[in-house]
């Protein structure tokens, strides 16, 4: 074969299988990544507003006055000598709520709150993940 030849042989061979590549790339395409899904919207447990609070803490009551709850935080109030703790919530799929301490410098420190059937709210407060204390709110 003379070289005109085998170029336009190989000229065809090429065009041939790009034409083959791009029909099979668009007959069968790579399909893009699904985003993920949006999380389902949680369930808020506490309107915001003052909750009054009793700990189970021996003369907790005597300092601890409840919380003060608005969206995604919360204010522990207690009296004169410690006016307040400032903590981000977290609703959680289960209905609770879970407050993280650290911008108040407290990073040890976190509690979670439970909707009671009766209207009012059980939590415990743990430190370092250990559970040390409980309380009750209502408003």
């Amino acid at each position: 074969m003379d070289i005109m030849r085998k170029v336009a042989v190989g000229a065809v061979a090429v065009a041939g299988l790009s034409f083959f590549a791009a029909g099979t790339a668009a007959a069968d395409p790579v399909p893009a990544p699904m985003p993920p899904p949006l999380p389902a919207p949680m369930p808020v447990p506490l309107p915001a507003g003052t909750y009054l609070g009793t700990t189970n803490v021996l003369g907790g009551d005597l300092i601890w006055k409840g919380k003060t709850f608005g969206p995604g935080w919360v204010m522990d109030n207690f009296g004169v000598f410690f006016p307040y703790i400032f903590g981000m919530t977290t609703p959680e799929a289960s209905g609770s709520l879970v407050t993280d301490y650290s911008p108040s410098g407290l990073p040890f420190l976190t509690d979670r709150i439970t909707p009671r059937p009766d209207g009012t709210y059980e939590g415990t407060v743990y430190i370092n993940g250990n559970p040390v204390a409980g309380y009750a709110l209502h408003k």
